[in-house]
């Protein structure tokens, strides 16, 4: 499988839609893609005339076919739509956009530091990303769609994501893994430190020169581990009895 920088826009058409002529639809496979109901469909589509009318270029964002797009356990229970549109020209400069419903951080109710006053949640995801992130996704904005504020971005292959399996990563690489992500999280701490009110270099430094938390670190990373564990095995069961559509298992 080639990488992202090696993959063409019409490989990646492919691995997500099917051809039938010279036009595209979303391929409906049950793990990347369900189908999106009348009333979602009419919805995102209405939206998207909308929102193109704001745009330097409207026909680019002509909607093609729109699916409920399935992406992690973070959008599990949220709306997601995997939209695709006219982009640069039918059938192989077409574009894939991914419109995610926003949600307050399952922190909130933890935090005792003040937080920034944002528009919408969705204002906070798109403001954070664009200040912690080198290279922010393409389209990358906060929008509206009816009472709910929405991330609308390009959609992001998935098969660039990490497979963290016994089978196919060793310890060796495992650690090579989390020191590579604890070094991305440390950047995008530093690009976006001192911004409303949030710690600055130096604090950073400071704190990472201290043991104390290590500790505490480590033992949420457990007890975590265990409510995962716990977590899926009662999805599992619900799914085995039925009580889940649509949803693929993953045991």
């Amino acid at each position: 499988m080639c990488n992202l920088q090696e993959r063409t826009r019409v490989q990646f058409l492919d691995s997500r839609t099917e051809l039938k002529g010279k036009k595209r639809r979303l391929r409906i496979d049950g793990k990347k893609a369900l189908a999106a109901s009348k009333h979602q469909r009419a919805q995102v589509i209405e939206f998207m005339l909308s929102f193109a009318k704001s745009q330097p270029n409207p026909g680019f964002y002509e909607v093609l076919d729109v699916a409920r797009r399935i992406a992690g356990t973070g959008s599990l229970g949220l709306e997601r739509f995997a939209i695709l549109v006219k982009g640069k020209g039918s059938p192989n400069s077409n574009y894939l956009l991914d419109l995610k419903v926003a949600v307050p951080s399952s922190l909130v109710e933890y935090l005792q530091v003040k937080q920034p006053k944002w528009p919408s949640q969705a204002h906070r995801v798109v403001a954070l990303q664009q200040r912690s992130q080198a290279v922010p996704m393409a389209f990358l904005q906060p929008v509206r769609m009816g009472e709910k504020a929405y991330v609308l971005r390009g959609l992001q292959p998935a098969e660039d994501r990490v497979v963290v399996a016994p089978d196919k990563l060793s310890m060796a690489g495992m650690r090579e893994l989390l020191v590579c992500m604890g070094q991305t999280v440390a950047w995008m701490h530093l690009r976006s430190a001192g911004r409303q009110g949030s710690a600055i270099a130096d604090e950073f430094i400071e704190w990472g020169h201290k043991t104390k938390w290590q500790k505490k670190l480590m033992d949420a990373a457990w007890a975590c581990a265990e409510q995962v564990r716990v977590d899926a095995q009662a999805f599992n069961a619900a799914y085995d009895a039925g009580h889940l559509d649509g949803v693929e298992a993953s045991k």
